[in-house]
């Protein structure tokens, strides 16, 4: 089993920020802050709609996760003990996020990211589409080489090789522990139960604010979130939506995470890497002679 390092504090501050960016902002809105230069959260205790415990919810067979108690939930434990259980007791996983947002006339804007995990080897995908119009990017590395393909808003493609560079994308966190940050940023989720599911028992936490506000974000309304963590301490899913303005008119965000595949996964070599690698490989020898 090959055993990762954890992200550096400033690997988690870059890694929040562009979670923050791709979670949060909305087309035509301003620039979103990273939690180093935002504004302090601000609920609105009138609106505020945190949810109480059941008191007759059992406790988890195996004990409660790291981070959470009948007390609350300590995010960022939660999170620390999700990507251990991750980096450090599995060699495989898939992380998927979906973000929608929704104005009164249908969809506005939709993205997709995927970061699927085996041993050396890891493919990141990542797809924004607005109306007719598709961003896309993905990176592909091994423990020897990486590539990267880029498509942007007018369709050109370029490919990136990097042989005996196995490098990640900046900001990337392998396990999904920024994009479940950035999803329960200024929430309070609570502790309300367990379920049973194919995979084993899982234990339920939720929140609710009424309002959200923070500087350099557009203030979210209505905020629901429902999360699952397994009994190794993956959060196996997460359901986060919110109303917000889009300019003057209203407009909803729903944002999926997932988490599959854990101990199965196995990643594809695209067949665009070979391209990408002997490109690189092509332009070396050519800088060379």
């Amino acid at each position: 089993m090959t055993r990762r390092t954890g992200p550096s504090d400033a690997d988690r501050r870059r890694a929040v920020a562009v979670a923050l960016a791709a979670l949060l902002a909305l087309a035509g809105c301003a620039g979103v802050g990273a939690p180093g230069d935002a504004g302090a959260r601000t609920v609105n205790p009138s609106l505020a709609e945190t949810p109480t415990a059941t008191p007759t919810a059992p406790t988890p067979a195996g004990g409660f996760p790291p981070g959470v108690s009948r007390d609350g939930v300590e995010v960022e434990r939660l999170i620390d003990g999700h990507r251990s259980a991750l980096t450090d007791g599995a060699d495989a996983w898939s992380v998927s996020l979906t973000r929608t947002v929704t104005g009164p006339a249908g969809t506005v804007e939709r993205s997709a990211a995927r970061v699927t995990v085996e041993g050396n080897r890891s493919l990141y995908t990542f797809e924004r589409v607005r109306g007719e119009n598709r961003l896309a990017s993905a990176h592909w590395s091994n423990a020897s080489a990486s590539a990267s393909r880029r498509v942007s808003w007018r369709g050109d493609v370029t490919l990136e090789g990097r042989p005996g560079d196995p490098g990640a994308p900046v900001g990337l966190d392998p396990t999904g522990g920024a994009w479940l940050y950035a999803s329960s940023v200024d929430t309070r989720p609570e502790y309300v139960g367990t379920r049973e599911t194919p995979n084993g028992t899982v234990t339920l936490i939720e929140a609710a604010e009424g309002r959200i506000e923070r500087s350099g974000l557009p203030d979210r309304r209505r905020v629901r979130l429902s999360a699952t963590v397994d009994e190794r301490g993956v959060v196996r899913s997460l359901t986060l939506r919110y109303a917000v303005f889009l300019g003057t008119d209203p407009g909803t965000v729903a944002v999926r995470l997932r988490v599959r595949d854990v101990g199965t996964t196995t990643v594809p070599r695209p067949p665009w890497v070979a391209d990408a690698l002997a490109n690189a490989t092509a332009e070396g020898d050519a800088a060379g002679d």
